[in-house]
């Protein structure tokens, strides 16, 4: 198995993980987002303005196939990813899916920090509000992954964990 896709709440540290854990694996990165807005020629709240979060969802599912064919990558999904279709059983088909379990106050606190545009996240409702619905509706997908990641931050033992598998399977 060649490939490992990250899923996970928006937040919780996909393209950081993403990075550190390509890097240490010598694989490429891959952010779904980055690959749609390179490719659409838009970022991701222009899609979800003009087309909505269905139309998004069938574009960002066309580019989740297209990673399906690439070699020793690791790729950051967006954090709707795994609920659409059945993506997250064509993720588990085609890499090992590692759910990184961030703690709500941790991603809060990120979120906070952040400056980036957020198409889901609803200005009538807190950001705690916010979080703690999504992860409830998109929890039950994310838990589908074959390895759940309960810490804040990457580590050594989690890249020993992952590249143990990776040669399992």
């Amino acid at each position: 198995m060649d490939k490992i896709y990250l899923v996970g709440l928006p937040g919780s540290g996909k393209s950081h993980t993403g990075k550190w854990l390509s890097h240490r694996m010598g694989w490429d990165f891959v952010d779904l987002d980055e690959l749609i807005e390179k490719n659409e020629g838009k970022n991701i709240a222009e899609i979800f303005g003009e087309l909505g979060e269905k139309g998004f969802r069938k574009i960002e599912q066309k580019y989740l196939n297209v990673t399906f064919s690439y070699k020793q990558c690791v790729v950051s999904c967006g954090g709707g990813t795994p609920v659409w279709g059945n993506n997250m059983e064509k993720m588990s088909r085609n890499g090992l899916t590692v759910y990184l379990n961030t703690e709500l106050t941790e991603i809060e606190r990120r979120l906070e920090e952040s400056h980036v545009e957020r198409p889901l996240f609803s200005q009538e409702q807190s950001l705690h509000k916010h979080i703690s619905d999504l992860n409830e509706k998109r929890r039950p997908y994310y838990s589908r992954a074959k390895v759940i990641w309960n810490r804040n931050e990457p580590t050594e033992q989690f890249f020993r964990s992952l590249d143990r598998l990776l040669s399992i399977y």
